[in-house]
């Protein structure tokens, strides 16, 4: 439907097995991800890895027009809303990093405004996103560098329960220390040592809603140091305990309304 100028879109996706699929579109493209699971999602734009794992409720990708955008995922039931948003209406500025499982409050509010037809949260929306990647630009990186960053970030999906140091992390780049922290933050927006701890909190942020697992279990299945670390790290980044996550996220894992 048109809302406001932009068309919005509530879909949900049934996959029987691992499935990929690309969007390349004359229109930007922002989605979020409403409910439900892929088990497993890796995202790319233009050739480079923007995410891994599940997506979280509530979490939001950018696909600029002209863009090539690609998934893969294992399989699951998972509902996202769709807005498409004129090229002529938001200019994305060059050297804009890419916004991929990326929280914004506002965002989210805004994006479920416009599904319920309030025409008003458009124009608010177009303004918030243009704002968000005006504070998101960084110059561009060689392709070698992007191809060692990609596959540190798949190597640390595999490490989350363990402790990895930033030492170990250029040592698998073939980077100094203080090379792979420019370098990885230009390309993601976070350091090495941040982007470590935002997979550990997605990773127990998806444990919480889908495991019946204690908390301590789930701190120590992701890394954390402890309970308390684990408390204290939801508290500074989502504003909630990890049992008020549990409650707000075990509602979004079905697709049923």
């Amino acid at each position: 439907m048109d809302v406001g100028g932009l068309k919005v879109a509530s879909i949900t996706d049934m996959i029987d097995g691992p499935a990929s699929w690309t969007v390349e579109r004359d229109v930007h493209m922002l989605i979020l991800h409403d409910a439900g699971s892929y088990h497993w999602l890796e995202t790319w734009l233009d050739g480079h890895r923007t995410a891994l794992g599940d997506p979280l409720p509530d979490e939001i990708w950018f696909v600029p027009a002209g863009r090539r955008f690609k998934a893969t995922a294992k399989g699951g039931t998972a509902r996202s809303i769709h807005i498409e948003i004129p090229a002529a209406r938001l200019a994305v500025p060059g050297g804009a990093r890419a916004i991929a499982a990326h929280r914004d409050r506002e965002m989210a509010v805004l994006v479920r405004k416009l599904l319920a037809g309030d025409t008003k949260a458009a124009g608010t929306l177009v303004a918030v996103l243009a704002e968000t990647l005006a504070r998101n630009i960084a110059p561009p990186l060689p392709q070698a560098l992007l191809r060692r960053i990609d596959g540190l970030m798949a190597s640390i999906q595999t490490q989350l329960e363990i402790q990895i140091t930033v030492e170990d992390m250029a040592a698998e780049t073939g980077m100094s220390v203080n090379s792979l922290i420019s370098n990885f933050a230009r390309a993601t927006g976070r350091t090495p040592a941040q982007y470590v701890l935002h997979q550990r909190l997605r990773r127990a942020c998806w444990f919480l809603a889908n495991r019946p697992l204690s908390i301590a279990e789930i701190a120590f299945a992701t890394g954390f140091s402890s309970h308390a670390h684990l408390c204290a790290v939801f508290r500074r980044k989502l504003a909630m305990s990890p049992g008020e996550w549990r409650a707000f996220a075990s509602g979004r894992v079905s697709c049923d309304d």
